[in-house]
């Protein structure tokens, strides 16, 4: 009885990977797969030319803040509009990076990426309006 109920999954396994083979590959494979993941346009990336920002610590300077920032968009429209507007994305970035310099606690060390991320975010949707940019990537923080 095992048997037979091991064999008969493995049968359902085979066929519905066979199928998905089938479908992806020899019958238009691009539109079975975003039918399957859910969406026909890729997501692509928009690199912002590194950012620096000096901290500064009771009145003092303290240390630069260098950032290596992408963002994810959800189509080529969105990323043509990132691109018109990437020097005024620079500046609310800046801009931003200075303000959480001034904010920043004294006994902090480490950068919070998460709440860069955040911030960044919020600016980007500022710029460019909301559901452009899906998110920021921050690849180097130091």
């Amino acid at each position: 009885m095992k048997i037979a109920v091991i064999l008969s999954f493995l049968i359902a396994a085979l066929g519905g990977g066979g199928y998905f083979a089938w479908t992806t590959f020899f019958s238009g494979g691009d539109q079975a797969v975003a039918g399957i993941f859910g969406g026909g346009d890729e997501v692509r990336y928009v690199e912002i030319e590194r950012l620096t920002a000096p901290f500064i610590r009771d009145g003092r300077f303290v240390q630069y803040v260098v950032l290596d920032v992408s963002l994810e968009v959800p189509s080529a429209a969105a990323e043509s509009r990132v691109r018109q507007l990437v020097p005024r994305l620079r500046d609310a970035f800046l801009s931003e990076l200075h303000r959480l310099a001034r904010t920043r606690s004294t006994n902090q060390r480490l950068i919070n990426v998460a709440r860069v991320k955040a911030r960044l975010l919020n600016r980007a949707d500022g710029v460019l309006g909301p559901d452009v940019v899906n998110e920021v990537l921050v690849q180097l923080a130091h």
